[in-house]
């Protein structure tokens, strides 16, 4: 058995990052590169395409435009330029500064008062971070790095 091997991670772990959230995430052998794992929704540091809605679309009584509209953390930008899937989706800015696609039914929910989630709307990088902070941790992936750990120690 190495020197390495009877550390306790979760003590030394939270003494070399700069604040409690990275020791906290650096002591569960979580990190902050994140993807979405949302097949339907797009998630971008980089504006993504917008149209205004079409003629066909403001003509018809149930269209509702959500332009402007604040939800949370997320203000609606415009009607997404390529739809994916069924149903309309729209561009949402994040306060971070992301990008991402939501359903209008997601945003009629929370513009109507009943959110469709359990805390403030936000973005998906944004609501993984919240996780993290709150001790939410995966203990697949906090096995899999102490394991790699051990193993590159030998």
């Amino acid at each position: 058995m190495t020197r390495l091997a009877r550390v306790d991670m979760y003590a030394v772990a939270p003494l070399y990052p700069s604040d409690k959230v990275a020791g906290r995430v650096a002591g569960k052998g979580e990190h902050f590169e994140w993807s979405s794992n949302h097949a339907t929704k797009i998630h971008s540091a980089d504006p993504l395409a917008v149209r205004r809605p079409t003629d066909n679309e403001l003509s018809r009584p149930d269209y509702v435009d959500l332009t402007g509209a604040r939800l949370g953390r997320l203000m609606v930008m415009d009607v997404a330029a390529e739809i994916t899937g069924n149903g309309q989706k729209w561009v949402v800015r994040c306060v971070c500064g992301s990008y991402e696609t939501r359903k209008a039914r997601y945003i009629k929910a929370c513009v109507a008062g009943n959110n469709p989630g359990s805390s403030e709307p936000m973005c998906d990088a944004c609501a993984y971070t919240r996780r993290l902070q709150r001790g939410y941790h995966n203990p697949k992936k906090a096995a899999a790095a102490a394991q790699a750990i051990q193993s590159s120690i030998r």
